[in-house]
């Protein structure tokens, strides 16, 4: 009897033991994940592969190991149904690199996901009780709160981060201001739920000092998308919240917008001003503001929550009355428009543009007030210019209006709208010193129909003028909204060619140009779930839809199950985080910038633990299929490593290609050769590796008659163009290699490749005139007439190919100088011949 105590006490130790070790890996583990999730904002949003590649091998370093004491442990990694439609989405990836039109960006694609997935495993299984994921939303709102302070930080002239304060807009670490205000909104409304649910006060206002700060910088990203959205998501959010606690969020939102008010009012006035580091003093204003009233608020709601609940929904509606007038007033109250120059102030346009949309092939009247001043007699006091913006917001003028003289009393200005027009852009203008015009009112009816009158906003009593300029241009046909529908439109015609399995990752930026309806430049289709139909076809959508059903189904237990009122809080954070963050992308490409996607796979990474947890399936797995799911977590291991070998390999190619550059730019080329000879081996998909590693042997080779180097050359250019075909600049490139190497038909069938893959850029149509021209030349000086006639004759047609393809351009651009220019010398020549 004894020996069977001994022997259980044996066991119990082992067991005590082996569970002290798995709680100290998983808390090791756990501190890694946290730190993965919370730096990748600050390197500029982990868009570009030199901060991107090291990042992915880190993660599958840490994903290798991981999942080696899983092995050791018997435990799995592949589990539920949402986990298998996360790895649908890799291999839809995966595949879609089969059929690529540019096998590297594909690569470069299907890696990202395999990181984003690696990421979404390890939340999945490492967070799991209320703790820890509290400690991770935490770490994301904390994050997200750095990433307003570097904004608000650049725009004082405080902080130099390159790229975070751009044209008036807070872009911050993410150097693109729709992305920042996407995540600092998903953040401020994952942080309104911390704060709802948070019991300590001094927490709650700790909270109220980050939700000022994410609100503060989120109004001066100006993005419009962003406003629109803020108001439905936090509705949604209200509802997810538990019982008890729904109208909590909104009241601590109402705090935070009083904090902020004076602090937006004064924003433009102290950044445009002499002294923009004054804008500290504000936001510390703001900050304490925004603690005191959180930590006042926190008593309110709780005295809301001791009483009756119908007189507490009847407080909290006659908040949101209030709100709501509060809401309305900022939005209408208006004052007259001032523009003025001082007497000791220099030339220089002020103006202030207001949108009024009307029908199209109408006549027009506006009529103004003003009280105008040119006491020197300058070329004029003021300007009116009228635009007509049609489907694509492309802007052509209707009138302008210049008046010299000093006047004080009503006009009025008659114009006529155009056939295609849908709104009015009224430029209202002041240019010189020492003159000034108010303008007291404005309107715009039909001149058959003075009654049916829209006012025109003249000025916003309490908006700064660039928040109320992005105001009034929120609109489907504003320029943005336009173009945006312009991309889905050339994306489907993409879509139309590659249906079942897409054109690989990075498909539009390599196919777009051949496929637009106008020129415009974009590398981003602009909607998230657009890209992944053109990166992986049906195969890929089928499995993002697989992979949100999944999602959706366990949100949808999770809401009927028997969570605490912490853990519902807990999950209406993640949950609305998760929305808003698929909301914006589908307006935007927010999610082709790697910290944000990385965010979000963290937010379902936490649904599905919480999922776990509750439905306790590991354990069920654990006893019914260990060895299934062993291999599953071999399966993880190998890929993990096949994954930080190709980022190693390729971060060390770009680090070559990188002193290649300078080299070149320092002019010693047998040193470049050799780092891009070593990029191309370390990446050997990268195109434009090949190009720069031939262009450099080229150089060389026709400097020391080195035809081994050359022919090195010809290979390396030719490969580059197989890899990317579609990329009109290298085609442009191997033509010109070819031309000057004496290979005529394939310099020639090159450069019009350039033209055939980017048929709408007029330089293009230049490079391929200038390449007839000079053919014609060479063969002119060689005495063959004929030869000579024939391509110079082609360099002339070149016009009637670029009037062919600009004829189906939505909006034509005209041919480039230097192109007439060469078609005149052209036709000089021929003539001189015959």
């Amino acid at each position: 009897m004894a020996q069977k105590v001994a022997k259980k006490k044996k066991i119990n130790k082992v067991v005590q033991k082996k569970e002290s070790n798995t709680s100290i890996s998983n808390i090791i583990f756990y501190i890694i994940l946290l730190a993965l999730v919370a730096y990748p904002p600050y390197f500029r949003g982990m868009y570009f592969d030199n901060e991107f590649l090291p990042t992915i091998a880190a993660t599958s370093i840490v994903v290798i190991i991981w999942s080696l004491v899983k092995i050791f442990k018997n435990e799995p990694i592949i589990t539920e149904n949402l986990d298998y439609a996360a790895l649908s989405l890799v291999g839809a990836y995966l595949i879609s690199t089969l059929f690529a039109v540019n096998i590297r960006t594909a690569i470069g694609e299907t890696l990202k996901y395999i990181d984003y997935v690696f990421i979404y495993f390890m939340v999945s299984r490492l967070v799991k009780n209320k703790k820890e994921i509290w400690i991770l939303l935490n770490v994301l709102v904390l994050s997200s709160f750095g990433v307003a302070i570097v904004g608000l930080g650049s725009a004082a002239g405080l902080i130099n981060y390159n790229g975070s304060w751009v044209g008036g807009r807070i872009t911050s670490t993410f150097q693109y201001a729709n992305t920042a205000a996407s995540f600092l909104m998903a953040f401020f409304l994952v942080n309104l739920a911390l704060i709802s649910d948070a019991e300590n006060k001094y927490l709650k206002a700790l909270y109220g000092i980050t939700a000022f700060t994410q609100f503060y910088a989120y109004i001066f990203t100006l993005s419009r998308g962003a406003w629109v959205m803020l108001p439905f998501l936090g509705i949604l959010l209200m509802i997810l919240m538990p019982k008890g606690k729904r109208i909590e969020p909104f009241i601590y939102f109402i705090g935070i917008f009083v904090a902020s008010a004076m602090p937006i009012v004064k924003f433009n006035s102290i950044v445009n001003g002499p002294q923009p580091h004054k804008l500290l003093i504000w936001v510390l204003i703001g900050v304490v503001s925004s603690a005191a009233i959180t930590y006042l608020m926190s008593f309110i709601v709780n005295a809301i929550n001791r009483i009756n609940f119908k007189v507490g929904l009847s407080i909290a509606v006659i908040v949101a009355i209030f709100a709501s007038i509060g809401g309305y007033t900022v939005l209408t109250a208006e004052q007259p428009l001032t523009l003025s120059h001082g007497p000791n102030e220099a030339d220089s346009e002020k103006s202030v543009i207001r949108f009024v949309n009307v029908d199209p092939d109408r006549q027009y009247v506006l009529k103004y007030t003003i009280k105008s001043e040119n006491p020197n007699n300058k070329d004029w006091v003021y300007g009116i210019t009228i635009e007509s913006r049609n489907d694509l917001d492309q802007p052509t003028k209707i009138k302008d209006v210049y008046d010299k003289n000093s006047f004080n009393g009503e006009k009025t200005i008659e114009f006529s709208t155009l056939k295609d027009t849908k709104r009015l852009a009224i430029t209202f203008i002041n240019n010189f010193k020492d003159t000034s015009v108010t303008f007291e009112n404005a309107e715009v009816y039909p001149k058959n129909n003075p009654k049916d009158v829209q006012n025109i906003m003249l000025k916003y009593k309490y908006l700064p003028e660039n928040v109320a300029s992005r105001i009034q241009d929120i609109s489907l046909t504003s320029h943005s909204s336009s173009e945006r529908m312009q991309f889905y439109k050339d994306g489907f015609k993409i879509f139309k060619d590659y249906p079942l399995f897409g054109a690989g990752g990075g498909a539009w930026a390599s196919l777009y140009f051949k496929y637009q309806s106008y020129l415009y430049w974009t590398t981003q289709t602009h909607n998230y779930f657009m890209q992944v139909l053109l990166d992986t076809g049906i195969i890929g959508a089928a499995a993002i839809l697989f992979f949100l059903i999944s999602l959706g189904i366990i949100v949808v237990r999770l809401i009927k199950s028997d969570l605490d009122l912490h853990e519902r809080a807990l999950f209406a954070a993640a949950t609305i985080g998760i929305i808003s963050l698929y909301a914006h992308a589908s307006m935007d490409f927010d999610l082709s910038l790697s910290a944000v996607t990385i965010a979000l796979f963290a937010l379902i990474g936490i649904i599905n633990g919480m999922w776990l947890s509750k439905n306790k399936s590991e354990v069920n797995v654990k006893n019914t299929k260990k060895l299934n799911y062993a291999y599953s977590s071999y399966g993880v291991m190998i890929v993990g490593a096949i994954v930080m070998f190709m980022s190693l390999s390729m971060s060390t190619a770009l680090s070559y290609a990188q002193k290649g550059d300078g080299f070149i730019k320092s002019n010693n080329i047998i040193q470049a050769e050799q780092s891009y000879k070593s990029a191309v081996s370390y990446d050997p998909w990268n195109a434009k590796y090949r190009m720069a590693y031939g262009q450099t042997l080229t150089n060389i080779a026709d400097q020391t008659k080195d035809s081994v180097r050359l022919q090195e050359a010809f290979l390396q250019e030719q490969k580059s163009v197989d890899l990317e075909p579609y990329n009109s600049q290298l085609a442009a490139q191997l033509g010109a290699f070819y031309l000057s190497h004496g290979q005529i038909d394939k310099g020639i069938q090159y450069v019009k490749k350039a033209v055939d893959v980017q048929p709408l850029r007029p330089e293009n149509y230049q490079q391929l005139a200038d390449a007839y021209n000079k053919v014609g030349m060479f063969y002119l000086q060689k005495g063959d007439k004929t030869k000579a006639k024939e391509y110079l004759q082609k360099a002339i047609d070149v016009e009637k190919l670029y009037n062919e393809a600009n004829s189906k351009s939505e909006e034509p651009k005209p041919m480039t100088d230097a192109t007439k220019k060469i078609i005149d010398d052209s036709k000089k020549v021929l003539q001189g011949i015959q």
